[in-house]
């Protein structure tokens, strides 16, 4: 740990010596050490006051929408806003993960939102609807005038959807895409044939608990997943795959206007890196404000053993995130 501190310390250096702007560096190194659990320093804490924490409820089409929202007490008129995105329901373990997670920003001086529909708060297993965070994107703009998206998982493609709406599309700050799926039926063929397409077919192991999930959901549209094992259906044709097409960000691609960062891990046993791929080689380049492919993360969570080539990496993706977010 004492030669993680001091590659850290480093970087905050040379950043000095070469006249890069401070701040961020500050905020990378603080955000490091408060979110990887394998850290034991964790300073920032000591160095920012503790965020408002408000509870807050939304009404869609869907059902009622609640969230929490930090609070940076910094003034308010001064701090970009994020909307946290989920995909799916968020287990009770892992709740107070995503909780701190808004703390950490609410406390480096993000107006921090994580909304969810109330049946996926509840426990219900069913997904999350890209029009619970366009209802957040509507609620923070009256308090924030540079609001982006930060999604997780299945919650990136969900949140790049809703980034897409025209509603809000010309709004959008930016989108932090970490572990998402590009095209959901090529997905849905590598999680049943347990085969990835990267421009020939490789053999990938998915988690089971990515299999069970995904098939429960499908199933609710008297679906299974093993109909996708091939690939070579017509998606487009057939009625019962097309109310699928609004969760696929492929369908998406040309209404997204913001500015995206994707980050995916090559381990991914929940959503294969080569989505990402897919993403970034479907995207104009000019709309593309940092792209990296790692070998860091359990899925999208810091608990594998830290690398410091693979860190380094790291920090470089987040200096391009917080210098523009």
């Amino acid at each position: 740990m004492k030669k993680i501190a001091l590659i850290l310390l480093v970087v905050l250096l040379s950043a000095v010596i070469f006249q890069k702007p401070l701040a961020t560096h500050l905020k990378i190194i603080l955000f490091i050490t408060e979110e990887f659990p394998q850290i034991p320093i964790k300073p920032l804490g000591l160095l920012t006051g503790r965020p408002i924490h408000q509870k807050v409820e939304l009404n869609s089409s869907s059902g009622k929408i609640v969230g929490d929202l930090f609070i940076p007490i910094t003034p308010l008129n001064q701090n970009p806003s994020i909307i946290l995105a989920m995909g799916i329901k968020t287990s009770e373990k892992d709740k107070p993960i995503l909780l701190h997670f808004g703390q950490t920003l609410a406390r480096l001086g993000y107006m921090t939102f994580w909304p969810r529909l109330e049946v996926l708060d509840k426990g219900e297993s069913l997904p999350e609807e890209a029009e619970t965070f366009i209802e957040a994107f509507k609620y923070l703009e009256e308090r924030s005038a540079r609001i982006s998206f930060v999604g997780f998982s299945v919650g990136s493609s969900t949140a790049f959807i809703a980034a897409s709406n025209p509603e809000i599309a010309d709004k959008v700050h930016s989108l932090v895409f970490f572990g998402g799926y590009f095209d959901l039926f090529d997905y849905l063929m590598a999680l049943s044939s347990k085969m990835i397409v990267n421009g020939e077919k490789v053999p990938w192991e998915p988690v089971q608990d990515a299999i069970d999930h995904t098939g429960g959901l499908l199933g609710l549209a008297g679906i299974k997943l093993e109909e996708f094992k091939s690939g070579n259906l017509d998606y487009g044709q057939e009625s019962k795959y097309q109310s699928l097409l609004r969760f696929s960000p492929s369908q998406k691609i040309k209404d997204f206007k913001g500015k995206i960062f994707i980050l995916h891990d090559k381990s991914d046993s929940y959503v294969p890196y080569t989505e990402s791929i897919k993403l970034f080689k479907a995207l104009p380049k000019n709309q593309i404000a940092a792209y990296h492919i790692s070998d860091l993360f359990e899925h999208v969570q810091p608990n594998r053993p830290i690398n410091i080539f693979e860190l380094v990496k790291l920090y470089g993706f987040l200096y391009k995130v917080l210098s523009s977010l």
